[in-house]
């Protein structure tokens, strides 16, 4: 049984300094290498599967490599000490972050409105069977958490009724229910941002052109292409992925924006994301500046 519910959730992605100094690409001198980080390769990584199969990132000076976190964790940890530039992270992790004494802020809007779905074990007919049940989600501090507990309370379940198990990306949540163990930002360090302005501005250029990419209607075939190539997809999975992005029209932002609303309501309510202590004023951490830039 599936549950398909399509939510809001602000994403960001995040860089860090590696170093004073950058490291140039080996296969060319030319190309700036940039770490970027994620948990795992799905459809909200579009834009960026884009920008590497039209060369995007390329013509704009920049050799890109991928660092699969896994989880959560795995990829702020990295970001934080340095194994990588740029890193697919959500507002929550961002927060929790700076908390802890980082100095990270948003640059970009990445995922703005995400679509999920619940899968659960064959066994679970109803929401009311998923009492007493384990259910995968990919860390302690995740908004989907949140977006979960909201969508249980509207079906009658309570945070009692059920335990959320952290397990990392889709790959690893997916494959626990199937064996029945559970029931079912862009942006910068601060100082590194403002050291290195002209290669965040270049990334964002490029991914600013992905996201312009994804909705042109004569680019369907590309697009398609590259998701079903590199999530191992289905080429029909593909298309309805491609179809109900194109219907929705708002997980990818147009221009790369972030919706500060929505950012506020997440800092606001910081207790129910996780959070242990009340995070700095959520827009201390958002500054556009260099979209403004790479928009031009």
């Amino acid at each position: 049984m599936r549950f398909v519910r399509s939510y809001g959730v602000g994403f960001v992605l995040l860089t860090l300094m590696t170093s004073a100094s950058r490291t140039h690409a080996q296969q060319n001198p030319k190309l700036t290498t940039v770490n970027y980080g994620n948990i795992v390769i799905t459809a909200t990584n579009w834009p960026f599967l884009i920008a590497e199969q039209e060369g995007m990132f390329q013509k704009e000076g920049i050799d890109f490599k991928r660092v699969i976190g896994g989880n959560t964790t795995a990829t702020t940890q990295a970001l934080v000490a340095g194994s990588t530039d740029f890193a697919q992270m959500n507002l929550v992790n961002l927060l929790g972050a700076n908390s802890a004494g980082a100095d990270l802020i948003v640059v970009a809007g990445d995922a703005t409105v995400p679509i999920y779905t619940l899968i659960v074990h064959p066994s679970i007919k109803s929401y009311a069977d998923l009492k007493g049940k384990r259910l995968a989600v990919t860390g302690p501090t995740d908004p989907l958490n949140y977006v979960l507990a909201r969508m249980l309370a509207a079906n009658g379940l309570t945070p009692a009724d059920y335990e959320m198990i952290g397990l990392g990306g889709a790959p690893q949540r997916l494959a626990a229910v199937q064996k029945g163990g559970v029931a079912g930002a862009l942006g910068a360090r601060r100082d590194w941002a403002q050291k290195n302005k002209s290669l965040v501005v270049r990334f964002l250029r490029a991914y600013v052109r992905a996201c312009e990419f994804f909705y042109e209607p004569k680019n369907k075939e590309p697009v398609v292409r590259v998701l079903a190539e590199r999530t191992k997809a289905e080429r029909e999975e593909a298309e309805k992925t491609y179809a109900l992005y194109m219907q929705t029209k708002k997980t990818i932002p147009r221009d790369g924006g972030v919706n500060v609303q929505g950012a506020r309501r997440v800092a606001e309510n910081w207790r129910e994301f996780g959070l242990q202590k009340m995070p700095p004023p959520v827009d201390s951490i958002i500054d556009l500046s260099y979209l403004a830039e790479a928009r031009k």
